[in-house]
């Protein structure tokens, strides 16, 4: 392997048309001050030699048909190395059309037109954008600034199309998450692998059928399992989308609606109580998290100490006291526990029993109640299968993070991008979005 071989490996370049130049003690490079605050960087020089085979202009063969018409020189910055930024300062042979007279200067797919950053440097970038790191630390770490960062993104972000002839899954969850004020995103997620599937700008109905319809029949016939909360946005679509599958409501869901009509309950009555000193008031208010916590947890028979009212009780004796204070607070507290036991057994008939037997009483356990009967078959399914939303319970929490470390975003469509970046798989990442940031494009990068 020669020496310029050897520097091309270094810097990441592939072009062996690219000629560095080594002075005669052998050294290819430099170490000087560059830029505004005089920061150190290594100084490369190369010439660029490569004659096109048509004219560009008037499309003539040049074989034996070119001027040679002086040199042009450009900077390109190169990847970064042990701390240092790295430019490379390249001239490049100019050539004439001898029919046309217009004139070009050599090319090399190691650049960009019109931009001064290198495919190495891009894919250095993309690199760090895969992890939950801000624009402003890339450009930092990369030595570029961060408009420019924020540019590439933005210029990858608008040119990202759905891959809609994408394999599904067997199995699907499907959720949403809070992206700007008054604005939720659909996401599918595969429910085996928690690899992202796609992320959609709407949750409404009518969206979500569009979106979906854009994957073909056979496709989405291939899905068994779909994992959902009691959206009502989401069931009729999902069955029409995806006429072989199951609908699965998650469990978490349903239990934890049942858990906000508790909630709901209890600070309904805690609001009503006129004397804010007395001990019901402060119990209600000091131990929510009691009245919430499973019944099979708690240890009857001995006592346990209660904020607000400061004294130790019995779990019964402060249930008691409550239940005294309010019937609708008793019989949701019991339906409540009777759903977490049910769970817990896998005993979906124990869970048909409570639906039959609940008598409405005007309180917020009535539209958990109706939400239940017009999910029965969702809820039934969930009960014979382990399928759960948990891994993309997970994958909004990754959302999230992104989102802080960035400390929000001002256009969703550069949100998404990095979420895709992250989310998506490596080799997905590399093929896709590594094209998207290096095509050629009319936009002025430099």
């Amino acid at each position: 392997m020669s020496i310029n071989d050897s520097i091309l490996n270094s810097v990441g370049l592939t072009d062996k048309n690219i000629k560095f130049i080594i002075s005669e003690d052998g050294n290819f490079n430099e170490l000087v001050p560059y830029g505004h605050y005089h920061h150190l960087v290594l100084l490369y020089k190369a010439s660029l030699a490569t004659p096109p085979e048509y004219c560009p202009q008037c499309g003539f063969s040049l074989t034996d048909h070119l001027y040679l018409s002086g040199t042009d020189s450009a900077k390109y910055k190169l990847p970064t190395t042990n701390g240092y930024q790295q430019i490379l300062y390249l001239t490049k042979q100019r050539y004439q059309c001898r029919r046309c007279r217009s004139t070009f200067v050599a090319q090399s797919p190691d650049f960009m037109e019109r931009s001064s950053i290198s495919r190495p440097l891009l894919h250095q970038i993309i690199d760090l954008a895969k992890r939950d790191i801000s624009e402003k630390n890339i450009a930092y770490i990369l030595h570029l600034s961060t408009s420019k960062v924020n540019q590439l993104m933005h210029h990858a972000a608008k040119a990202y199309q759905t891959n809609y002839t994408k394999k599904l899954p067997t199995v699907i969850c499907v959720d949403e998450f809070h992206y700007a004020k008054y604005q939720y995103s659909f996401e599918m997620i595969d429910g085996r692998t928690s690899e992202l599937i796609e992320l959609f700008p709407n949750r409404t109905s009518t969206n979500i059928r569009k979106y979906l319809s854009n994957y073909a029949l056979t496709n989405r016939q291939r899905v068994e399992y779909v994992v959902t909360d009691m959206n009502a946005n989401y069931s009729t679509p999902l069955r029409q989308m995806f006429p072989n599958a199951q609908i699965i409501i998650d469990r978490f869901h349903i239990i934890q609606l049942a858990m906000k009509a508790v909630q709901s309950t209890r600070i309904t009555i805690q609001r009503a109580i006129n004397n804010k000193h007395s001990r019901v008031y402060k119990l209600l208010k000091s131990n929510w998290q009691f009245f919430i916590t499973n019944l099979t947890k708690l240890d009857l028979n001995q006592t346990r100490w209660f904020k607000g009212i400061n004294e130790y009780m019995y779990p019964q004796d402060a249930l008691q006291l409550v239940f005294g204070l309010s019937h609708h607070f008793k019989q949701a507290y019991e339906v409540y526990q009777a759903i977490l036991t049910s769970q817990q057994n896998h005993s979906f008939d124990d869970f048909s029993a409570i639906i039959a037997q609940y008598k409405p009483n005007h309180s917020a356990m009535d539209q958990v109640i109706l939400s239940y009967k017009k999910n029965y078959k969702g809820i039934k399914n969930a009960f014979s299968n382990p399928a759960s939303n948990g891994r993309i319970e997970g994958t909004n929490r990754r959302i999230k993070q992104i989102g802080r470390t960035a400390y929000g975003y001002g256009n969703p469509h550069n949100y998404f991008f990095r979420i895709r970046l992250q989310l998506f798989n490596r080799h997905q990442i590399k093929v896709n979005f590594m094209n998207l940031l290096t095509q050629k494009t009319t936009m002025n990068l430099t």
